[in-house]
């Protein structure tokens, strides 16, 4: 069934994650390195990077998995659509719509802008604390399950309109983690400097903006040399 009808782990944002990836294994001396990729914009991803090979990504087959985003829900228990179907006679289009478009930070808050959200949370909104919470609950939980996943990590590399900007959403999402080397200098992060990790941390913490159409070039190069060559 999977393979008749194409059901597999795609990814999503992959240009912006081999950019950014290799960027930040050079922070750390090498390609060699092991990398975990934030993007982070009203779409989010994450993904585990090993020697330059992608071994993990938070999106499957769409992009509604993984990480809570702008309008999208992210991880969910399937049968939360089989329970809105039966039980709350919803039809498939709607579902669709709700969890693509009607979910997320939006239907936490009610916005799906973070500068919104964040503007809301220092004025001491409870629904916008909720969805900062949650957003951030995900991004750690994200971040603990790839270091599983490689064993040792070298850089964390956050990217994206909210990954380059937000200084709260960076300290908040690797807030806790001090014993996996991971801290945030809180002078350097709020500056936004490339690398905003405390002196001495195990773990480099750094803010990569990405360059999705440079990568896009490098790739075609790539492509066209190796056509040529043959």
């Amino acid at each position: 069934m999977a393979a008749r009808l194409g059901v597999r782990r795609y990814g999503f944002h992959g240009t912006s994650h081999a950019y950014v990836s290799r960027e930040a294994a050079l922070l750390a001396g090498g390609p060699e390195a092991n990398v975990i990729v934030l993007h982070l914009g009203n779409g989010a991803s994450a993904s585990a990077v090993s020697a330059g090979r992608c071994v993990d990504t938070s999106m499957g087959m769409t992009p509604l998995e993984g990480l809570v985003m702008g309008t999208r829900s992210g991880d969910l228990d399937p049968a939360v659509v089989l329970y809105l179907a039966r039980t709350g006679g919803m039809s498939l289009d709607e579902i669709d719509t709700l969890l693509n478009r009607r979910s997320g930070m939006l239907g936490l808050c009610g916005d799906n802008d973070m500068r919104a959200v964040t503007e809301r949370l220092s004025e001491g909104d409870p629904d916008a604390e909720l969805a900062v919470s949650v957003y951030c609950h995900r991004l750690r939980k994200y971040v603990g399950a790839y270091y599983a996943v490689l064993g040792t990590v070298d850089v964390i590399a956050f990217t994206g309109g909210v990954g380059e900007n937000s200084a709260l959403i960076r300290e908040r999402a690797l807030a806790g983690l001090g014993a996996l080397g991971i801290t945030v200098d809180p002078v350097r992060n709020a500056r936004g400097d490339t690398l905003v990790s405390a002196e001495g941390g195990a773990v480099k913490v750094a803010v990569i903006p990405t360059d999705e159409e440079f990568e896009i070039a490098r790739q075609t190069l790539s492509v066209v040399s190796r056509t040529n060559r043959g």
